[in-house]
């Protein structure tokens, strides 16, 4: 509900500007108050197990492009033509997204969505053995072979749907023995970690494709129940009487 009324609010404000009609009728309407909703993440305990689990899965290497702030469209939608592992970087340049029943590629998200970001040591060998089993299926599976373009994709060398990639995620948290988080809780996750880890907020918002680094602090950083016992033992030492 609360879209459809922003929508309507941006339309009618953009006809106002042309001139179409005298004033916003919309730009008074309230929105649906919604409940608040604890946004969970992982720990560092957690991403560990995670990425141990994940060197035995094969799509160990989706789930670590998940763990280092990818969208779901973008880790679907990433070709290995994206890929340079002679530079070591790694370019968002296709979102595979749902659209009512149909899987359809575009555009990254937004402008600063398109981006460019350096492969740590764990991912690029992650990522090189995923393309090394992909070319011993393509050599399985002969003329039957699909494309093989995409970075993440079945055994015949298709994409997978990205439903079908949140359903895989959650399979494979449970198989790790850890909390089957949402995929997208990934996301939200390392853009925490980072945090936690005194990464400044700009470089954060610009690492999983924020214009605005603000909105990344509000809505994707996130503090931690050991980060807080941390701080509590920050103010235990300064008020220790001598």
């Amino acid at each position: 509900m609360n879209k459809v009324i922003a929508t309507v609010q941006q339309v009618l404000a953009d006809a106002v500007e042309q001139g179409l009609i005298p004033r916003n009728a919309a730009a008074g309407v309230d929105r649906v108050p919604v409940p608040y909703k604890s946004m969970n993440t992982y720990t560092e305990a957690e991403v560990r197990k995670l990425l141990a689990a994940a060197a035995t899965d094969r799509n160990g290497h989706a789930w670590h492009l998940a763990l280092c702030g990818l969208r779901r469209g973008e880790i679907a939608g990433l070709r290995w033509s994206d890929i340079d592992f002679e530079a070591g970087t790694l370019s968002i340049a296709t979102n595979r997204v749902m659209a009512g029943s149909k899987t359809v590629e575009n555009e990254p998200k937004t402008e600063t969505s398109r981006r460019t970001l350096p492969l740590s040591a764990p991912l690029k060998a992650a990522l090189e053995a995923a393309r090394l089993r992909q070319k011993k299926e393509r050599l399985e599976l002969g003329p039957d072979y699909g494309s093989g373009e995409a970075v993440v994709s079945n055994e015949a060398g298709e994409p997978y749907n990205p439903a079908v990639l949140s359903r895989y995620w959650r399979e494979f948290a449970e198989r790790a023995g850890v909390r089957p988080l949402r995929l997208h809780d990934c996301r939200h996750t390392a853009a925490t970690m980072l945090h936690l880890q005194g990464v400044p907020v700009a470089v954060i918002a610009a690492w999983i494709g924020h214009s605005n680094a603000a909105f990344t602090m509000q809505v994707y950083a996130h503090s931690q129940d050991d980060a807080l016992k941390g701080a509590a033992s920050v103010f235990g030492a300064v008020v220790t009487p001598l």
